[in-house]
């Protein structure tokens, strides 16, 4: 066999045993020479293989490396919006049990039925207001009969005792006029009590008190303490009222008032005698 040399053009045989020797060593290690046949390969596989190569390639060319993206800090959670004290308050206060919302509502229903069965009050007379006014406060009287007239200092006046001592009402305020008898032991009233004289016993009011709160004074003890009949009472309150007679200024002279005074006082107001 002939090969090219490369000092040149010239042609230079080779011996056929280094041939052979070289065909055999390139079986040994598995290459192919070129004067075997090729091997029979389908022609669709030969057709499809530089097709595959061709789109392998563009995609493989389209798919450019990303740059690597730092690491991001997680945001912070977002903080509750703070409550207002207030509606703090309404939202932990106890609320109304459902059982109580009936009850509730029918509430003002029985309260108007409820005050339907009570009585109505009967408002003071003027008489008896103003006696009432001066028995506690100014006259001073409840400091020595007490308050609901059942004694102390003084005698009791409820349950009819001040009945018992002044029959008449004339007498009882002559009595309230006056006071005590000066001197101690001195026997007054109805059924004889004995009097602690003027120093220690009741004092007079003829100057302290105006003629028409002696007269108030007078009818409360009797009708509010000691229970009598307003009926019986009936000329005492006539005079009372009897404005133009017993004047606001009025007063009855200590040591110049006797019944027979509060009889022309009663005949000049029109009034029969009591």
């Amino acid at each position: 066999m002939l090969a090219a040399s490369h000092n040149g053009g010239a042609l230079v045989e080779v011996p056929e045993h280094l041939l052979q020797r070289s065909l055999d060593r390139r079986k040994d290690l598995g290459a192919t020479t070129g004067d075997e046949p090729a091997a029979d390969v389908p022609p669709s596989e030969t057709t499809a293989a530089p097709a595959v190569a061709q789109t392998q390639a563009p995609a493989a060319a389209a798919a450019p490396s990303l740059p690597e993206l730092p690491d991001l800090e997680p945001e912070p959670e977002p903080q509750p919006v703070p409550v207002k004290p207030w509606i703090q308050a309404a939202l932990t206060r106890k609320k109304i049990p459902v059982w109580a919302v009936p009850v509730l509502i029918f509430l003002p229903f029985w309260a108007i039925i409820f005050a339907g069965t009570l009585e109505s009050p009967e408002r003071d007379s003027e008489i008896i207001a103003m006696g009432r006014e001066v028995y506690e406060g100014v006259g001073g009287c409840a400091g020595c009969h007490g308050a609901e007239g059942g004694g102390g200092v003084g005698p009791a006046l409820s349950d009819g005792q001040v009945m018992a001592t002044f029959s008449d009402w004339e007498d009882h305020v002559i009595w309230v006029i006056n006071g005590s008898p000066a001197e101690p032991g001195t026997l007054y009233g109805d059924d004889g009590d004995v009097s602690l004289g003027a120093a220690n016993g009741m004092p007079a009011n003829g100057e302290k008190l105006s003629a028409r709160e002696i007269l108030a004074v007078v009818y409360f003890e009797r009708v509010e303490l000691g229970g009598a009949d307003e009926a019986e009472l009936h000329d005492l309150e006539e005079l009372f009222e009897a404005e133009e007679v017993v004047s606001e200024g009025l007063k009855f002279p200590i040591g110049q008032t006797f019944p027979s005074t509060l009889r022309g006082l009663l005949s000049s107001a029109g009034i029969g005698a009591g």
